[in-house]
């Protein structure tokens, strides 16, 4: 076995035992995850009717000030003139965050985030938000899986 397929075999094996401790499965002893041992269980789903209220609880209050600041300096607008039209948690379909740049490569996973869209005078700014805080503008406008 060459040295790269040794190296791409050891990244493939963290990596799947790096999965498996994020979803919380124990391993049997081959160091497959066994969904049967699971050590924590899914989070219940719930559902929110229809509203035509914006949607805001969803995000930290941190990322929304962050965001809002953010908003104020690109439209040089005053942030309590910033108003909230959207803010909720998201799941994205890949790493661009439902916004792809044209030559970029994403990861090919499920991405927990938050999209939040803010009006700062006449310009609605889209923003796509990482679980982690990062955040960027899409222009395009794409929408979360699911």
């Amino acid at each position: 076995m060459s040295r790269t397929t040794r190296a791409l075999a050891l990244v493939l094996a963290l990596f799947t035992a790096a999965c498996a401790a994020e979803q919380g499965l124990s391993p049997d002893e081959t160091g497959t995850p066994d969904p049967s041992r699971a050590v924590r269980s899914a989070p219940e789903l719930s559902t929110v009717p229809p509203s035509d209220a914006p949607v805001t609880g969803e995000v930290p209050a941190d990322i929304l000030a962050d965001l809002v600041a953010d908003a104020a300096r690109r439209t040089e607008t005053e942030p309590d003139a910033v108003e909230v039209v959207q803010a909720e948690a998201v799941t994205w379909n890949d790493g661009s965050l439902g916004c792809p740049e044209p030559g970029m490569f994403y990861t090919q996973a499920l991405v927990g985030g938050y999209q939040v869209i803010l009006q700062a005078g006449d310009e609605a700014l889209d923003y796509r938000v990482s679980a982690a805080g990062g955040f960027r503008i899409c222009e395009g406008g794409g929408r979360p899986s699911g």
